[in-house]
C-alpha cells in the first residue's frame, strides 16, 4: 500500500484487490446457493411430521433465493467499487509524485532564499536577487497547496463515493435487522471498527431471511480484508 509521503496522507483509502476478492467470493456462493432445491411435495402417507419439514424447507428454500440475490447484486455493486477504486488510488498516485516533486522545489526555494539574505547583509546590490528568490519561493509554495487542493478535492470525491456504495449496499438489505447466526459474529466485531462500506457490507450478508446461512469458507478473512482498506 502506498504511504503517500509527498501528500502526507492517503486520500483514497481502500484496498481495490480485497474489494475485488470479496465479489468473487458474494458471486461464487450465489452460484452455489442455486444448486439448493427444494424436496418438492411430499405424499400424504408420509405424515403431518414429514409434510411440516417439507413446508418449512420450502420456505428456506424462498429465503435462499432472496439471499442468492441480494448475494448477487452485492457483487455487482463491489465490482463497481473495485475499479473506482483502482482509478482514484491512480490519481493519488499522480498526485502524490507532484506533491514530492512540489515539496523538493520548494526546500531549494528556501534555500535559495536564505543564501540571497546572507548575500544581501554583505552586498545591498544583490538585494534584486533576494526579491526574486522570494518571489520564487512563493510560487513554489503555490504550487504545493495546488496540489494538495487537489488532493483534497479528491479525498472528498472518493468519500461520497463510498457513502453511495454504501446506500446501495443498504437497499439491498430493505433494512431488515441484523440477526446473530454462528460465524458472523467476528464480521460484525469488525464492521464496527472499519468503513461505513464495510458496516453496510456486512449488513447486507448478514441480513438472511428466516434460515441463517453458513458464509463459505474464507469469507471472514475477505470481509476483514476488504472493510478498512488501510
Amino acid at each position: 500500500m502506498a504511504e503517500f509521503r509527498g501528500l502526507g496522507f492517503d486520500p483514497v483509502p481502500g484496498s481495490a484487490d480485497a474489494v475485488a476478492e470479496t465479489a468473487r467470493r458474494y458471486a461464487t456462493t450465489s452460484t452455489r446457493l442455486e444448486d439448493i432445491r427444494s424436496p418438492g411435495a411430499i405424499p400424504e402417507w408420509a405424515g403431518r411430521s414429514a409434510q411440516a419439514l417439507a413446508a418449512r424447507a420450502e420456505r428456506a428454500a424462498t429465503d435462499l433465493a432472496a439471499t442468492r440475490e441480494a448475494l448477487r447484486a452485492a457483487a455487482g455493486v463491489l465490482e463497481d467499487w473495485a475499479g473506482t477504486l483502482v482509478a482514484n488510488r491512480r490519481r493519488a498516485e499522480d498526485l502524490d509524485r507532484r506533491a514530492t516533486a512540489a515539496r523538493q522545489a520548494l526546500t531549494t526555494a528556501h534555500d535559495d532564499v536564505e543564501r540571497a539574505e546572507t548575500e544581501a547583509q554583505f552586498s545591498p546590490a544583490t538585494e534584486p536577487n533576494l526579491t526574486a528568490a522570494r518571489a520564487r519561493l512563493t510560487a513554489r509554495q503555490d504550487d504545493l497547496d495546488r496540489v494538495l487542493a487537489e488532493a483534497r478535492d479528491l479525498e472528498r470525491a472518493h468519500r461520497t463515493e463510498t457513502t453511495r456504495v454504501a446506500e446501495r449496499l443498504r437497499a439491498l438489505g430493505d433494512g431488515a435487522p441484523l440477526p446473530q447466526p454462528p460465524g458472523f459474529a467476528e464480521v460484525t466485531t469488525h464492521l464496527e471498527t472499519f468503513s461505513a462500506v464495510g458496516r453496510e457490507l456486512g449488513g447486507t450478508v448478514a441480513r438472511t431471511p428466516k434460515a441463517p446461512v453458513t458464509p463459505p469458507p474464507g469469507a471472514v478473512g475477505a470481509f476483514a480484508a476488504a472493510l478498512g482498506g488501510r
